[in-house]
């Protein structure tokens, strides 16, 4: 009788590890999955909360490269971040949209707060320029540059202390 017993443990043995293992395997799955989706999906919650805080929401999300957390707007110079702009491109073969977002590099004496106090004055020059503008005049390498020039010389127009250096594309559709 007590190798009966014996032989039961024995079978029962390898089937609690092989379920403990089992479980083990599905937990660190698991934890994977929800820190992977956290990393792809946790910066983007932030970006509609954002949106709806029109151009003060958008001061916030802004700070210079060397600049700490949270200090957007109290260090100068760095790189200043343009919501999207979505327009419609003046074209006579039909309807054609430009996306375009922008990050601007200012000068040691550009503040963020300048751009941000003159936000909603800068975006309706600049949808204005962008509106402008055709197909052919901005689908060429040698266009993107005039763009540019044309972006930085509008945004400067606005600033009293310090200039805007250069406007990087960081995002440019046409469809």
């Amino acid at each position: 009788m007590a190798a009966e017993v014996d032989k039961k443990e024995e079978s029962t043995a390898p089937a609690k590890k092989g379920k403990g293992l089992l479980i083990a395997i599905i937990a660190v799955a698991v934890i994977g999955a929800a820190a992977g989706a956290y990393f792809i999906f946790g910066g983007k919650k932030s970006a509609p909360a954002a949106e709806g805080h029109g151009e003060q929401a958008e001061a916030s999300s802004h700070e210079a490269p060397s600049g700490a957390p949270g200090e957007a707007g109290a260090k100068e110079g760095g790189l200043f971040n343009l919501e999207p702009f979505i327009v419609n491109l003046q074209d006579n073969s039909g309807t054609r949209y430009l996306k375009l977002t922008i990050n601007l590099e200012l000068t040691e004496g550009a503040s963020a707060a300048d751009l941000t106090a003159q936000a909603t004055q800068i975006r309706d020059s600049l949808i204005i320029l962008l509106s402008s503008k055709s197909y052919t005049d901005i689908g060429t390498v040698e266009g993107k540059y005039l763009m540019r020039d044309e972006i930085v010389a509008r945004v400067n127009q606005f600033l009293k202390k310090g200039k805007v250096k250069t406007a990087y594309f960081t995002e440019f559709v046409i469809q």
